[in-house]
């Protein structure tokens, strides 16, 4: 019973400050795209939104990964959870970008 991991609210944040990182950096990545032509000024409307929306979302993956440790390589699985949660939100059609 020594070694047993336990769900804490600091493993619970950590995950999902990971996973909603992840899921902002879904939505981010075409705002990415765009700014790379000088051109055009870069633009993000409402990207509040979409922080919050994230954050919202990704209390899931916090749940999921809480019982995990806080080392760099299980924020990499809540990160590339929250990835996946908003792959999902955007084929459900509830996400607030288009």
């Amino acid at each position: 019973m020594a070694n047993e991991i336990k769900d804490t609210w600091e493993r619970f944040f950590a995950h999902w400050i990971a996973s909603t990182l992840g899921f902002f950096f879904r939505s981010l990545l075409p705002v990415l795209q765009s700014w790379q032509d000088p051109v055009n000024p870069i633009q993000y409307p409402r990207w509040w939104v979409a922080l919050l929306f994230s954050a919202s979302i990704s209390i899931i993956g916090g749940a999921i990964n809480s019982n995990m440790p806080c080392k760099p390589r299980e924020l990499v699985k809540s990160m590339s959870i929250g990835f996946a949660l908003d792959s999902a939100s955007v084929l459900a059609g509830i996400s607030p970008t288009p």
